[in-house]
């Protein structure tokens, strides 16, 4: 039995969307400990699984198996083999569509699992291939580079249509500092067939917009976490996410995917709350702070102003390592190795 955990993601921003342009998408974003997915796998006869997210995991699983048969026929590593069915359970997840990459880290943990019961162990597969024998990475890469990585992820878009794009910084993220993320139940974020049709009718983003967002990316978000620099830190993250927010407000309604979450929003900032913004579609607001009493402050407040449950407002830290994969005899002990 296979135990892989991944942090989700947050995604700070995209930075270039311009079809007259040899590179689209590229993007910063950040892992979080809370919450993640977990999951076990075993051998079986067929795929089947179990738990929140299910029919996607076996759809990613089916996904793994044949492409890495293709692979095989080209050309079988040593002690690799083929893949005729897996147990999967789900013991933890999120609710999906709610800009956390939920989808991307799924992916990524069944294939890391998958390729531990292939045989292809110790390292041989790298992001590159998890990522396309699920068929993840079509635009964003962030999730994917994270899985492997946690910390601060900056990827450089997109030059080839079948290629994912390149991390360019990975930067562990101040331990100290804890995030309040704020998901209203009753609403979902962009995700599918809305998601293609949004990214088709928004208009290109300007090459100066473009060039600012890389600014404030450069010059602002990646020295301030260098120097643990908190305020500047969120100052430039608030105006990356304005910016963002602009390119995509034709397709999603607003700055903000919606009205709540624009009030919640004025509410953290009126209250002193420099680094706020909405994680890619949204719904999850993501609050800065600096310590966890200021964050569980601030979280108290947020649920009272705004009705909301403990379960729609949690609080997190960077995760500065990545997946975690454990490997046991069975499922009452569990040991990581690698």
């Amino acid at each position: 039995m296979i135990e892989v955990q991944t942090p989700c993601r947050l995604h700070f921003g995209l930075l270039a969307y311009n079809p007259r342009e040899a590179r689209q998408f590229g993007g910063i974003g950040l892992m979080v400990e809370r919450p993640r997915i977990v999951l076990r796998v075993s051998p079986a006869q067929d795929f089947v699984a179990y738990g929140p997210m299910a029919p996607r995991a076996e759809s990613f699983a089916r996904t793994f198996a044949s492409n890495w048969a293709a692979r095989l026929a080209r050309s079988r590593p040593l002690r690799a083999k083929p893949l005729s069915g897996a147990k999967i359970q789900i013991t933890s997840a999120p609710r999906p569509h709610t800009g956390l990459g939920t989808g991307t880290q799924l992916a990524m943990a069944v294939a890391r699992a998958m390729a531990e019961l292939a045989g292809a162990t110790g390292g041989h597969l790298g992001v590159e291939d998890l990522a396309a024998l699920v068929g993840r990475g079509a635009r964003s890469a962030i999730g994917a580079h994270g899985f492997f990585h946690g910390g601060l992820i900056i990827e450089g878009g997109k030059q080839h249509r079948a290629a994912l794009s390149p991390m360019l910084v990975q930067q562990s993220f101040p331990s100290e500092w804890r995030i309040v993320l704020i998901t209203p139940a009753s609403l979902v974020g962009h995700s599918g067939d809305r998601e293609v049709n949004a990214f088709a009718t928004m208009p290109p983003i300007p090459r100066e917009v473009t060039a600012e967002m890389c600014r404030l990316v450069m010059l602002g978000l990646l020295p301030a976490a260098i120097e643990r620099d908190l305020s500047t830190f969120s100052r430039a993250l608030f105006d990356l996410q304005q910016r963002v927010g602009e390119c995509f407000a034709s397709v999603q309604g607003g700055i903000y995917a919606a009205p709540l979450l624009q009030r919640i929003v004025t509410y953290l900032r009126e209250g002193g709350i420099e680094g706020v913004g909405q994680s890619s579609w949204g719904p999850t607001l993501y609050a800065l702070t600096g310590d966890e009493n200021t964050a569980m402050n601030l979280a108290r407040d947020v649920q009272a102003q705004f009705e909301l449950s403990e379960e729609e407002v949690i609080i997190t830290a960077a995760d500065n390592e990545g997946c975690r994969v454990m490997h046991a005899s069975n499922e009452a002990n569990v040991t990581r190795t690698a």
